[in-house]
């Protein structure tokens, strides 16, 4: 009989293996080519903690998908615009859905937070995440110089920190008040089910 293997394990796999493919396929700034050096065990290194975080699999979907629009540079997809938005505001405001969600969920099911607490717990971690982001994209840029560096200051925009971070809380902002309306839906007790899906 073959062994079951869970959601998680699958998204994982199936993520990681997208990770590869593009570093092969890649025809962006070359810095992509070995992104999955990093996005992989940043992957894995959830997965590990899945239970600790009281992680949903659709909330770990949310995480690899937001890695796998992250990793969309490797096309070149950071220069883009879309429907008139910068990729860049999409990729920071889901990376605040994702990590929102998570938080959220992760701060109800094992410290029991409520209320004003959850709120300022979840956005106080996901901004704080977000802005060592971005210190690391100016160090990267400070070592590497702006060709290969994560923040490209010849572009012109002296705002882009601002955005990032200002999109990073928009998402977070979101993915809370799903979180609520979701486990009212689902008439899901404070802290102590782990069914809810958002």
């Amino acid at each position: 009989m073959f062994r079951r293997i869970n959601a998680f394990h699958w998204i994982g796999v199936i993520t990681t293996i997208i990770f590869v493919l593009t570093s092969f396929f890649s025809h962006g700034p070359n810095t992509y080519r070995f992104a999955f050096l990093f996005l992989t065990p940043f992957l894995w290194g959830v997965y590990a903690m899945r239970d600790r975080l009281a992680l949903h699999p659709f909330h770990f979907a949310l995480f690899a998908i937001a890695l796998l629009i992250h990793n969309m540079g490797a096309f070149g997809f950071y220069r883009r615009t879309i429907f008139t938005v910068e990729f860049d505001t999409y990729v920071h405001y889901f990376f605040g859905f994702a990590g929102g969600s998570m938080v959220a969920r992760g701060l109800d099911k094992r410290f029991a937070l409520r209320g004003w607490q959850l709120c300022i717990a979840t956005l106080l971690l996901i901004m704080g995440v977000g802005a060592l982001h971005e210190l690391m994209e100016y160090a990267s840029t400070l070592a590497m110089g702006p060709e290969k560096g994560m923040l490209k200051i010849n572009d012109g925009d002296i705002y882009d920190t601002q955005k990032d971070l200002s999109n990073n809380l928009i998402g977070v902002i979101t993915a809370y008040i799903l979180y609520l309306v979701s486990r009212a839906y689902l008439n899901e007790p404070e802290g102590k089910s782990t069914k809810s899906l958002a």
